[in-house]
């Protein structure tokens, strides 16, 4: 039986950012993942903020320069804008930098990273049993690891997480994105109402093409993801989409702990996702980081994993935390288009920015305010 220090689940940004700092550790590191190949399929609108952005919604990043290393070659467009289009077609539009990605491409640069600084990777691989508290992972072929540290970052339904009684509170979230054929300016679009019931619509650009998806938590009766997604491109004047992908995120509260015994849970298998967007890599690859340098430290210097729950609370309990309590808020009334676009309308440019930014602003705007 083969024997690590260090096994991590998951080769999505989570798990290839602890794999990358516990291999830097010094920790015998395997970094499984059970797809064909890394970063496909797409489950995601492909947009990143820059680490300015991003330091900006975390107010502790301590260390995120060093995690939050968006490949050149996987960024597909730059983007300075956002426009958050109401129901009645009001338009708000602010700053924010950031980048379109291909998923594919930046999957698969972090799993190298990983492998770079010592982490074995393996895949297609999955594990398919947890025994000992997860001190021995079965895998599929009839192998078995044993491992000290186990890192679960195999997403949402994580089945390592619940093996070892990991549970969160959680709304699980229905997503779609598909590509559709146009150019686009350098500013990524969220359209709220009915369009997207409960959640928001993106068209994100990705220099010739365009992500175009959405998330919704409740679906009008007849509809599907796939014709709602169909009548929000008619409705945004785009080509038919194609390339359809369907998966869910976790939306709810930052969990009390991560940590089961020898396991710590990362990314979205932690509920660790912005409640407000929907958005998982930032925490993911933040909590990954964070996982990473506990199992380090507590295999060279006896601290105890508990340490890896401090890391990530200092880094981002409060603001998902504050982002989940706002998303709470703002379901009584994102169901009803009149009173989308009467809230749109009353927070004006600077709220709605400032919402996004998980704060609000030292005085409330006028009415109307719009771009």
């Amino acid at each position: 039986m083969e024997r690590f220090d260090v096994v991590v689940v998951g080769a999505g940004p989570a798990g290839s950012s602890a794999a990358l700092f516990a291999a830097r550790g010094g920790a015998r590191t395997l970094l499984v993942d059970r797809r064909a190949e890394l970063g496909q399929p797409v489950q995601c609108g492909e947009f990143l903020p820059t680490l300015e952005e991003l330091c900006d919604l975390f107010p502790n990043h301590q260390g995120f320069e060093e995690v939050f290393q968006v490949p050149e070659t996987s960024v597909l467009q730059r983007t300075h804008e956002m426009v958050c289009v109401s129901p009645k077609g009001g338009r708000y539009t602010f700053g924010v930098d950031g980048y379109s990605v291909s998923r594919r491409s930046f999957d698969k640069v972090l799993a190298l990273r990983a492998e770079a600084a010592g982490a074995e990777l393996r895949f297609p691989l999955s594990v398919v049993g947890v025994k000992d508290g997860g001190a021995r992972l079965q895998l599929a072929g009839g192998q078995e690891v044993e491992s000290r540290v186990v890192v679960a970052a195999d997403g949402p339904l994580t089945e390592v997480g619940r093996a070892v009684g990991f549970q969160a509170e959680r709304q699980m979230y229905r997503m779609i994105t598909a590509t559709s054929d146009v150019s686009f300016a350098d500013r990524l679009e969220l359209f709220f109402g009915r369009l997207a019931p409960g959640g928001y619509a993106w068209i994100i650009p990705k220099g010739r093409e365009a992500n175009v998806g959405l998330g919704a938590t409740c679906l009008p009766p007849g509809e599907t993801l796939s014709s709602l997604l169909t009548k929000f491109a008619k409705h945004a004047g785009l080509p038919a989409p194609h390339s359809y992908t369907r998966w869910w995120v976790p939306l709810g509260p930052p969990p009390a702990s991560a940590v089961r015994g020898r396991v710590l849970v990362a990314g979205d298998a932690a509920n660790l996702v912005m409640a407000t967007n929907g958005g998982g890599i930032p925490p993911a690859m933040i909590s990954g980081m964070d996982a990473g340098k506990a199992a380090a430290a507590h295999l060279n210097e006896g601290k105890p994993l508990g340490d890896y729950d401090r890391r990530w609370r200092d880094h981002m309990y409060s603001p998902l935390l504050r982002a989940w309590r706002m998303k709470r808020a703002a379901d009584r009334w994102l169901r009803h288009d009149v009173l989308v676009a009467l809230g749109m309308r009353y927070l004006g440019t600077r709220g709605l920015d400032a919402m996004i930014r998980l704060r609000w602003p030292s005085r409330w705007p006028h009415r109307g305010e719009e771009a």
